[in-house]
């Protein structure tokens, strides 16, 4: 059963707040938590709506891996605007575990999944970002929700503090009904 709902009409706000983002403005978040059979362990869902990201070092990070500046651009000045942010997750008392998440705007989509590690904060998440989601987002009838047909396939590891990325040159070139080839499986919460 579901033990707890958030809710915000500054979705923005509650993300930074929450550390997961430097500066967001606006949108809005429905968070909801539920308690499994195991202690300390719940199921999460995060939906947010219309929200503009600006600053966000990993984010900046990956753009200037796969040097799409336009994006780094948009990023660094007025923001980047989000339409919708999906993630479903667990957390356990060491760490976060998740499923799946996207985030889809005009400008880029960007799946996720993969683990955060509460001590020592570190990540360890695979991913693909697609540039000009608008124009390149068809390819989802084959591809996970935030995928678009052109998209670079990259994993994300380290400490927060300093994140390493590693993009696969070769995934822009790979048709996106086969991009699962350059990826584990994601973790499952059953």
């Amino acid at each position: 059963g579901i033990d707890l709902i958030i809710t915000s009409k500054n979705a923005g706000r509650v993300l930074s707040a929450l550390g997961a983002l430097d500066k967001a403005n606006g949108g809005d978040l429905v968070l909801t938590l539920g308690a499994t059979n195991q202690p300390g362990v719940s199921d999460g869902r995060l939906h947010v709506t219309g929200v503009k990201v600006q600053n966000a070092p990993v984010l900046a990070e990956l753009f200037n891996v796969i040097s799409v500046v336009g994006l780094l651009e948009q990023l660094n000045g007025p923001g980047l605007l989000l339409s919708e942010i999906d993630a479903r997750f667990r957390m356990t008392p060491s760490q976060v575990i998740v499923s799946e998440a996207s985030a889809v705007g005009p400008s880029m989509g960007l799946s996720v999944d993969g683990y955060y590690d509460l001590k020592p904060k570190s990540f360890d998440f695979q991913g693909v970002i697609s540039p000009l989601y608008l124009l390149n987002g068809i390819g989802q009838v084959f591809t996970r929700k935030g995928e678009g047909l052109i998209g670079f396939n990259f994993n994300l590891k380290g400490d927060t503090a300093k994140p390493r990325f590693s993009v696969n040159p070769f995934s822009i070139l790979t048709p996106a009904m086969f991009r699962e080839i350059f990826r584990r499986p994601a973790p499952k919460l059953d």
